[in-house]
């Protein structure tokens, strides 16, 4: 990636030999797009740290899930609750590459003629990073509660990060779109 001087200059130059709005159509990544080498660079960038959120979240569900197992292990079974939480890409044609959900849900078993069924049901998060205190009500147990409300600030936290990756994209490609439309380029005077 050039340095952070460099972007401006590099955003304006386009490819070698190209000048004017020729210079932007051959150098952008898609329609919407910036300067590839810009917009590729971002997107790396972008890509390797939805990466490490997610194996952070992969790592907290797990943490989760563990404590829950140490704390529930003297209760009977029938006290163990049906809670548990999940990481799953996000598969939306439009969805940024990398981003994934981090989703609460219970657990259920249905007994059918093939045997036991489990399935899964999710938790409305509502609006914003974090899963409202409220959204446990009636499926976590009072013992849960505690394990489930610091697992869920940790949660929250890479929620908001992986948000404003997100964010980060789309505001580029829309300023870079922007600059195109106003027919902005290297020549322009100042």
């Amino acid at each position: 990636m050039p340095p952070a001087h460099r972007l401006e200059e590099v955003f304006r130059a386009g490819p070698p030999g190209a000048t004017g709005r020729d210079a932007e159509d051959d150098d952008a990544t898609e329609e919407d797009g910036a300067p590839s080498d810009i917009a590729e660079a971002l997107d790396a960038w972008i890509a390797r740290n939805l990466a490490a959120l997610q194996e952070r979240a992969e790592q907290g569900c797990s943490a989760f899930e563990q404590r829950l197992a140490e704390a529930g292990r003297e209760l009977p079974r029938s006290a163990w609750g049906r809670i548990g939480v999940r990481v799953r890409p996000q598969r939306a044609e439009r969805a940024t590459p990398g981003a994934f959900s981090i989703e609460w849900v219970t657990y259920r078993h249905v007994r059918t003629a093939a045997g036991v069924v489990y399935l899964s049901d999710y938790i409305r998060k509502g609006d914003g990073d974090r899963y409202p205190k409220s959204a446990f009500r009636g499926i976590a147990r009072d013992w849960q509660r505690p394990l489930v409300e610091e697992a869920e600030q940790g949660f929250g936290a890479i929620r908001a990060a992986a948000r404003q990756l997100a964010e980060v994209r789309t505001r580029f490609r829309a300023a870079a779109k922007r600059c195109r439309e106003l027919g902005l380029d290297g020549n322009s005077a100042r």
